[in-house]
């Protein structure tokens, strides 16, 4: 009859001490994990400052459009007019790449001075990749945008703010080709027409982007009125002036110290 040692009594085939075991870890992880999020609350300071009022509606985005302001639908109808008139914008910059392609061709060789060119592939094969890629951009970005014109018209104020800049930005466009010469590749009808669809772009987009951002619309995009963020304001110069005065004290405790010393 063999003996058997304290290893061969702790039989591993016992499942009720595996789950113990395992339980156990569990609680000690647990607790550990207690201990480091209470630390991390012990070491937040708490400065006692109010909460901003919330951006957003607080019921999400609309269902549709229909309720909207009469200035938001206008803003939004005049930010289709933009992506519709970039669209056009973008394929007759193709055509005419594609008719006079001497600008893209010394773009082409530009890039390619340090590189040779792969077997089979010639200078016009990557200026018409060039061409239709940048259309294919152009084109995603208007897809984009117009997504998010949508989103405003139900409330979105988010995508608001990304097409007040995108608004922004085709108004210095419209501005740059106000002063800026035409280029010297191109005929003029086309150099003309995409001139035109340029301004035009930045105009309408500014005018979209003054009917969308009027104040009669703080309530559909969810924005604090003014009796909330003057509130606001007055809690947060009150909290500033307590805590000027708390480290007023602690100075002057601290003073008296080293003058007791």
């Amino acid at each position: 009859m063999t003996q058997q040692t304290p290893q061969d009594q702790q039989t591993p085939q016992d499942p009720q001490g595996s789950q113990g075991r395992r339980a156990g870890g569990r609680r000690r992880a647990d607790r550990r994990g207690n201990r480091r999020e209470v630390g991390r609350r012990e070491n937040r300071p708490s400065d006692g400052f109010p909460t901003p009022p919330k951006v957003g509606r607080p019921d999400g985005l609309a269902r549709s459009a229909k309720d909207a302001p009469e200035n938001v639908r206008d803003g939004v109808r005049a930010w289709y007019i933009v992506a519709a008139v970039q669209t056009l914008t973008a394929v007759l910059q193709m055509v005419m790449s594609l008719q006079d392609s001497r600008s893209v061709m010394a773009q082409v060789r530009t890039q390619m001075d340090t590189l040779s060119l792969p077997d089979g592939v010639t200078e016009q094969t990557l200026v018409n990749g060039t061409i239709i890629t940048s259309l294919l951009v152009n084109l995603i970005a208007v897809a984009v945008c117009t997504y998010l014109t949508s989103r405003v018209a139900r409330g979105g104020i988010r995508s608001r703010t990304f097409l007040t800049v995108g608004s922004i930005y085709l108004a210095l466009m419209a501005l740059l080709q106000v002063f800026t010469s035409p280029p010297d590749t191109g005929s003029t009808p086309m150099v003309l027409l995409i001139g035109a669809g340029t301004i035009v772009s930045g105009v309408i987009a500014v005018v979209g982007l003054w009917l969308v951002t009027r104040p009669d619309n703080a309530d559909w995009f969810g924005l604090p009125d003014k009796a909330e963020i003057e509130a606001y304001a007055e809690k947060v110069a009150k909290r500033n002036e307590e805590l000027d005065k708390e480290r007023a004290e602690k100075k002057a405790e601290k003073e008296r110290r080293k003058k007791d010393r």
